[in-house]
């Protein structure tokens, strides 16, 4: 495209004489008083003639609930001044949710839709002393429909433009009639939520070729009273929005966002005129907006006060996509001058308005004109081109825009959107939605984090592993992953057979990469580190390559189609358990899986925190690895955790083949006397933020211990609403045994770090109740036997450091080796005098026969991935042993 082509005006009058001599027909005026007029919408009187247009969303929850993001967004454009805000896509049944994280109205989820309204009309009203117009748009996805983040593409009608971009072949289903007959009750259910929960208007979306927009495009559908001619095509829509206004009609509007040009050759596009074709050129087929005003016409004689007039699809267009997507396109090029763009959307409003003159109506197509908005947007409204003028990706740049244009006079040019697309790219990369540029502080972390989990910049990442013959990377991964292996199969653009390259050594590759120490593991040894930028980055390649495969089906454990009649017991569903189970399944046993929890995961869903992994990651994970193996050959028995009650005699006594001990540790070192309230465990505090996520914790917070699990809960603890949190440590920062990622995390999260300090004590008041922590300065004298300083106290150094609530996380332990219950419940099994169960490392096989032992019972807590190879090293020697008919 001609450079000049980019936005590079300097003024009004150089933008308006290229408009000029182009031979384009926008209006433009310096006079923008108008747009600060009130204007009807059917019943609703709008106070200005600004709009926020509706954005296709994606930071909902997995219910379709909004998050603490979405609720910001509404708050600041309603407290941004717009008179209308069209609030975004929003599913009317999970199957049609374009994301994962789309908004989805049900009866779950209504409340936090109310509670989200409300904040935003309160807003409004704090700031100008009134609501904005607030409508709720309705939708199904049909073909780009991606509820679970992989297309499950739902079509009306088979196009030979819009298949191929998801490889559908010709026999692939449509949707019957009888479940567009059902689906309307749908809309209606979903527009009486609406209703209830406080929206003034519902709009049945009906454009961007989503499902309804694609069915008024069915002129091929055969056999269907919802394809072929005009009246079956536009039934749907009509139909629905019929049962729409007699549930809900005297309560709320009823609108709809309508493409009124698809810009694809009849017969696959609407209104578009029969038999135009594209152009040789590349331009798109002539419009005819015959069939469009017809239907907007029997609209308005059912009730439509008003109508949003859009054209294109944003996810695919042959010719030109719709403008409002891609004249804010400049990374990469456009695929057409964006003026072009611009004009053709306000001339086919302009077209829409003169045709139904007595209806409102809304336009767009404005955000790539940038600070000269209001002047083209002012005459359109002024010249009766359009009624009410609306911003989408330039409101997310912009929300107070609005307010700026009626306050100040017009919009500040260091505000608006820079047309850089990345708001689009963020949601490609299936992350959440908002303006990278003017949001920077929340969008362009999650911007970057989404790049580089892009299948694009996977594979560069990849490319630059040189693929060593003899790779000290692998050398170093305690899984024995044969890293070069993987990269260079997913380098060179197979992610599948890379996945399963990482698998075959790691049967957890996405949690192990979220939670490997990498710098100190694989990556240390790349030998990139020495020699050029910095290691490959191989978790993160490994984490999010893996994440792909759960989204594409690629995690499912696939098993041998007869079982080998042997069964092995499981003690503990941790990594080492789980891996254990993984591999053992896979050679054709029965698994049974122990655990004292109500759900798999260990310390994966319970205790690491979300900025490591978060627990429904892993739950994610673990549950695409298991979900089709049969029932017949993995059996879960929650709440049954191993001790005199429970005995592994008790266990083997079922008749199991083989045994795998893969509980954890527990107790706490030091043991529990002495503590007075507002004293927890680092362990256990990790449990309870993890199951209550609305718990905060005080303001001062003190944390004991310099390891992983310290700044875990020093981290989390200041995440939870803890003013100040100190982290007292008794030796020096490089002494500390917390990885160095682990240690950059307490600087991020502003932990006040107390080093060479040690806890000598607590400070209660007369109820018991923690008020203090004695702590006393040291300095590091000869090194001890582990080759380590050793700290010694400063005397008279003594101090009272204020806090609230103390987290010990000064080591787990094994339990001890004289104690009664425990050789009860291990019934023979040896431990080492750590309490650490004691085994062959070679084969991870216990002094008892039979029975073997993995994770960290075995190695004290060290990491995940050390507990998956032992799980999976444990596992493949009771192979062995079972396939020669010994134990």
């Amino acid at each position: 495209m001609d450079p000049k082509s980019r936005f590079h005006y300097r003024n009004l009058e150089e933008l308006t004489g290229e408009i000029a001599r182009r031979g384009y027909d926008l209006p433009v005026t310096e006079d923008i008083s108008i747009l600060a007029s009130p204007v009807r919408f059917g019943r609703l009187e709008i106070p200005n003639r600004l709009a926020v247009q509706p954005m296709e969303g994606c930071d909902g929850t997995a219910d379709g609930e909004p998050t603490d993001l979405t609720v910001r967004k509404y708050n600041r454009f309603a407290s941004g001044g717009a008179g209308l805000i069209w609030w975004e896509a929003t599913a009317v049944v999970p199957e049609g949710r374009a994301n994962p994280r789309q908004l989805w109205l049900h009866d779950g989820s209504a409340k936090a839709f109310a509670d989200m309204l409300a904040q935003a009309k309160a807003a409004a009203c704090e700031r100008f002393g009134r609501e904005p117009v607030c409508v709720v748009q309705l939708t199904h996805s049909g073909r780009y429909s991606r509820p679970g983040g992989r297309p499950e593409p739902i079509i009306a009608h088979h196009s030979p433009v819009l298949d191929p971009t998801h490889d559908l072949p010709p026999d692939y289903p449509l949707i019957t009639d009888e479940e567009l007959d059902a689906l309307q009750q749908q809309y209606v259910r979903a527009a009486e939520l609406a209703a209830e929960v406080g929206f003034h208007a519902v709009d049945i979306k009906s454009c961007h070729r989503y499902l309804i927009s694609e069915l008024l495009a069915s002129h091929t559908r055969q056999d269907s009273h919802y394809g072929g001619s005009y009246e079956n095509r536009t039934r749907f829509l009509r139909e629905t929005v019929e049962k729409v206004l007699r549930a809900v009609g005297d309560r709320v509007e009823v609108t709809c966002r309508l493409n009124v040009y698809d810009a694809i050759a009849h017969p696959y596009g609407w209104g578009v005129a029969a038999g135009a074709e594209a152009g040789a050129d590349g331009r798109p087929p002539e419009p005819d907006l015959t069939e469009p005003l017809r239907l907007l016409g029997e609209l308005e004689s059912l009730g439509f006060g008003g109508v949003n007039a859009t054209v294109g699809n944003p996810y695919f267009n042959p010719h030109v996509n719709r403008p409002a997507d891609w004249m804010i396109s400049q990374w990469p090029d456009p695929p057409e001058d964006p003026l072009t763009g611009v004009d053709r959307m306000v001339r086919l409003v302009r077209q829409v308005r003169q045709g139904r003159p007595e209806m409102t109506v809304v336009g767009s197509g404005f955000s790539w004109l940038r600070h000269y908005v209001p002047y083209f947007a002012a005459a359109a409204v002024e010249w009766g081109w359009m009624n009410i003028a609306g911003l989408g990706r330039g409101a997310l740049a912009y929300p107070d825009f609005a307010a700026d244009i009626i306050e100040k006079g017009g919009m500040d040019r260091h505000k608006v959107c820079v047309a850089c697309s990345s708001c689009t790219q963020m949601m490609r990369d299936g992350q959440v939605s908002g303006c990278v540029v003017r949001d920077a502080d929340v969008y362009a972390p999650i911007f970057r984090q989404g790049r580089r989990r892009s299948l694009d910049k996977l594979r560069e990442l990849a490319g630059r592993c040189r693929r060593c013959v003899d790779p000290m990377c692998s050398t170093k991964c305690p899984a024995g992953v044969d890293i070069p292996a993987f990269l260079g199969a997913l380098a060179d653009g197979d992610e599948r057979e890379a996945y399963e390259i990482l698998r075959e050594a790691n049967p957890l590759p996405g949690i192990c990469g979220a939670v490997c120490p990498v710098e100190v593991q694989c990556e240390s040894a790349c030998i990139r580190e020495l020699i050029d930028e910095g290691a490959v980055p191989i978790g993160e390649v490994q984490r999010n390559l893996s994440t792909l495969a759960v989204q594409r089906g690629w995690a499912k454990l696939d098993v041998p189609p007869v079982t080998t009649g042997r069964r092995v017991a499981i003690i503990g569903a941790g990594p080492a358990g789980l891996s254990a189970a993984v591999e053992l399944l896979r050679l054709g046993h029965a698994v049974t899986i122990f655990d004292a929890a109500g759900e798999p995961g260990g310390k994966l869903t319970g205790v690491i925190p979300p900025n490591r992994l978060g627990s429904d990651q892993a739950r994610t994970e673990i549950e695409a690895i298991f979900a089709s193996v049969p029932e017949d050959r993995i059996e879960w028995r929650y709440g049954r955790p191993l001790s005199e009650r429970m005995t592994l005699d008790d266990v083997l006594s079922e008749g199991f083949d083989a045994a795998v001990l893969a509980f954890g540790l527990g107790g706490w070192t030091g043991g529990d006397s002495g503590r007075p309230a507002g004293v927890i465990e680092a362990t256990a505090l990790l449990r309870q933020l993890s199951g209550n996520p609305d718990h905060h914790c005080p303001s001062r917070v003190a944390v004991i211990g310099g390891g992983n699990t310290a700044v875990d809960a020093a981290v989390t603890a200041r995440r939870r609403g803890a003013t100040d949190v100190y982290l007292l440590y008794r030796r020096s920062i490089e002494q500390m045994p917390a990885w160095p990622n682990e240690r950059r995390e307490l600087v991020d999260a502003g932990v006040h770090l107390m080093l060479l300090c040690r806890p000598d004590g607590y400070v209660t008041d007369d109820a018991g109740r923690l008020t203090g922590l004695r702590v006393v300065r040291t300095e590091l004298s000869e090194p001890d036997d582990s080759g380590r300083r050793r700290p010694a106290d400063v005397p008279n150094s003594e101090f009272v450091l204020d806090v609230e609530m103390v987290v010990e996380a000064i080591g787990e332990r094994g339990p001890s080796p004289d104690d009664d219950g425990i050789r009860k419940a291990l019934g023979g099994v040896e431990l080492t005098d750590d309490g650490l169960v004691r085994v062959m490392p070679d084969t991870m096989a216990t002094t008892r026969r039979g029975v073997w032992a993995a994770g960290d019972a075995v190695n004290g807590g060290t990491t995940v991935v050390r507990a998956v190879a032992e799980g999976r090293c444990a596992a493949r020697d009771i192979g062995v042993r079972l396939a020669v008919g010994t134990k």
